[in-house]
């Protein structure tokens, strides 16, 4: 290592130390929870949401993500927090933008989906499911979920390619049985 980088090196730890010193000495921090890390706030946060306490559970997690909790696993937790309490839009205003960062969680794609799904949000929840088939190796409920999709946009022929891509990919699937009994409905081969 050279003299210069050395030099760096130790104003730095010593700028660092002088001000971890000032911080003791100073005041107490006007909002307590500013001294609490990102791990103890998620790990609070989900104490919250175990104990039914949802609205607070989301408020430490998304406290956690602000402090810098790594986001591929914050952001599921709070979206799914955000579901359980009904709070589906804020479930999207997390989800989202998440998505717009990580294109390939194909899990997020699936669930953002069938959010839209739930909101009647049709076109959003067609290419969120789709961006999970993308992304995903084997999304099979992204499958049945955009035959779901396409029965309520009328595309009877998009409802049978999917259903059978669905039974293909899982034929003992949680949706095996409802699915075959739409194909049925359909006239199609199940």
């Amino acid at each position: 290592m050279n003299f210069m980088r050395t030099c760096a090196l130790a104003a730095l730890l010593l700028l660092s130390a002088c001000a971890s010193q000032q911080r003791a000495k100073g005041p107490p921090p006007s909002d307590p929870i500013a001294i609490v890390s990102a791990s103890e706030l998620r790990a609070q946060g989900l104490g919250f949401a175990r104990r039914g306490d949802l609205v607070r559970a989301q408020q430490y997690l998304s406290a956690a993500k602000e402090r810098g909790f790594d986001e591929r696993i914050i952001i599921p937790e709070i979206v799914k927090v955000c579901i359980a309490s009904s709070r589906l839009r804020a479930a999207l205003a997390f989800g989202e933008p998440y998505l717009a960062r990580n294109p390939q969680d194909a899990g997020m794609q699936y669930v953002i989906g069938t959010i839209h799904m739930a909101l009647g949000n049709l076109q959003e929840a067609s290419t969120h499911l789709n961006g999970a088939l993308r992304a995903g190796h084997l999304m099979p409920d992204a499958r049945f979920s955009l035959a779901l999709v396409a029965r309520e946009r009328g595309n009877v022929e998009l409802v049978r390619t999917n259903l059978k891509a669905y039974l293909a990919e899982s034929p003992e699937g949680r949706y095996a049985s409802r699915a075959r009994s739409m194909l049925a409905q359909l006239g199609g081969e199940s």
